[in-house]
């Protein structure tokens, strides 16, 4: 329990500082949106797509391996081996982004992209600069998140985001083009990096260079060669195929009503989840450091019935409140994105157990199970990709993006029931399914004749009051989750006690479900 306490605070600090970074980073992206209108957005999110493929390059495996392997080897009780590993990594990390930014300037030179027209010197310099601090920052995240030390980013992000949102405010006032728009996001970028590094010296451990023991020098070696060509794979695969061709075939409306499905759906899933996923890793590769694959396969199960909550009630809500919310965002200019932001919505909630599965193999050393999934869904994607995308536009994108996920979603699950099926607990996974259709068709039926604008909001609240209770009705959740959950409501009060006492009579007697 006093495990499961430490993983709440972690996550709830986390939640917390991602909950206003969306929705400062959703203010934002509505704002630049309408003040670019959807052809110059479209120019300015292909930009932005470029600035995270290049980061992703940079980072390659360095942040997921710090994580994992800072936390192992705080689990075994060596901190200094943890010190030594994060000294190394930073090394790597900026050779790598050097020759990174080396290969791309070579690569504008030779190209010149056709959206930077008459731009493209100041634009791939504020790239570079965007890149090279922004990469930096996630690798110093990922140190930090393997001490298991949350602060650091969750005051960056916040820090930041109000900065860009101000910077953001006075180009729309003085109703500035493309390049000030990305000027401004290579200086949040900057800013997130220069706040991230004062904090870590305040709250995190520093890291020196050293040896590291040869056994687990061979191992951090074998996994970033495999994680490298895995996070390339899963780079290509994640919308890199979408965008580019309908940039080449389609045109940058395309791209950018493409770039806001992404941009909902990404901050919906950190909305929800971010506290899960940000704690995952480095506790479950404590667990593994600890006690190995056996605590590991619990603490997947534990999460994955989280993830399946979660993800229904992403991609539920999406469904019921995505024409409303887009509509009164963004104006009727992007009414034709809709279709597309509510197809990513339901596939992002339903995928969301991945996550925890990518964990597993990542602290269990499966990488070559990972390699193989990223691998044959690459090969799905850039098939569906120009099979669809040069005929069918943006459907052409979304029915590729849609088929991509779900026979990720397939390959994932035969590799890990290979090797943890009990990590996977499909009964339940069943029953609350069945509770995710009913809420969303009350959902939906509630918002389809609620008229004006707070359709949306009536909607949604129709979905929360069927889902919540029914997910005790079908007892769902663990006796040790309703105890977790009683301590917390015990702060709220009388009505915090009012409501276990209602939900004690939906939940029931439960076996009790080892954490």
């Amino acid at each position: 329990m006093s495990r499961r306490l430490a993983a709440l605070r972690s996550m709830a600090l986390v939640s917390a500082s991602t909950y206003v970074e969306y929705g400062l980073g959703l203010l934002i992206s509505v704002w630049i949106a309408r003040t670019l209108g959807p052809a110059d957005f479209g120019r300015y999110a292909f930009t932005v797509w470029l600035c995270s493929w290049l980061m992703t390059c940079s980072n390659h495996a360095l942040t997921t391996s710090s994580t994992k392997f800072i936390a192992e080897a705080y689990g075994a009780g060596t901190p200094d081996v943890a010190s030594h590993l994060s000294a190394r990594l930073v090394r790597y990390q900026a050779l790598s982004s050097a020759i990174v930014i080396a290969l791309f300037v070579v690569g504008v030179a030779i190209i010149q992209p056709s959206e930077w027209n008459g731009l493209t010197v100041p634009i791939t310099a504020l790239v570079c600069v965007a890149v090279v601090a922004k990469a930096n920052y996630g690798l110093l995240v990922a140190i930090s998140k393997g001490q298991e030390h949350f602060e650091p980013v969750s005051i960056a992000t916040v820090f930041s985001g109000v900065i860009t949102l101000a910077l953001v405010a006075v180009a729309s006032w003085f109703h500035l083009g493309l390049l000030a728009f990305v000027a401004i996001f290579a200086v949040s970028c900057l800013t997130l990096g220069l706040i991230n590094r004062i904090a870590y010296r305040r709250y995190c451990l520093p890291y020196a260079s050293g040896d590291i023991p040869q056994e687990m020098a061979g191992r951090l070696s074998r996994h970033l060669r495999l994680t490298a060509v895995l996070i390339l794979i899963i780079g290509l695969k994640t919308n890199t195929v979408e965008v580019f061709l309908l940039n080449t075939y389609a045109n940058s409306t395309a791209v950018g009503f493409f770039a806001i499905a992404g941009t909902l759906t990404r901050g919906a899933v950190e909305l929800f989840s971010v506290g899960l996923t940000t704690t995952l890793l480095p506790y479950m590769a404590r667990a593994f450091g600890q006690s190995g694959q056996s605590q590991a396969t619990r603490v997947l199960s534990e999460a994955t019935r989280f993830y399946w909550a979660t993800g229904l009630m992403i991609a539920g809500l999406g469904f019921v409140t995505t024409p409303g919310l887009v509509t009164l965002m963004y104006g009727n200019r992007y009414v034709d994105a809709i279709p597309a932001i509510e197809v990513t919505l339901v596939l992002a909630g339903l995928l969301l157990i991945t996550n925890s599965i990518a964990a597993f193999q990542v602290v269990t050393d499966r990488q070559g199970d990972r390699l193989r999934i990223s691998g044959s869904a690459l090969v799905i994607n850039v098939i569906l990709g120009f099979s669809l995308i040069p005929h069918f536009g943006l459907l052409g994108a979304v029915l590729c993006y849609a088929g991509t996920r779900l026979s990720e979603l397939l390959i994932c699950i035969f590799y890990i029931r290979r090797v943890a099926s009990a990590g996977l607990p499909v009964a339940l996974m069943a029953r609350l399914l069945v509770v995710g259709f009913a809420a969303t068709g009350a959902g939906w039926l509630v918002a389809d004749v609620t008229p004006g604008h707070a359709a949306f909001i009536t909607g949604s609240i129709a979905f929360v009051a069927v889902f919540v209770p029914a997910s005790f009705l079908v007892r769902y959740w663990s006796d040790e989750d309703f105890r977790l959950m009683g301590m917390i409501t015990d702060k709220l009060g009388p009505a915090g006690r009012v409501l276990m006492r209602l939900l004690s009579h939906l939940q029931g007697p439960l076996p009790r479900v080892s954490s």
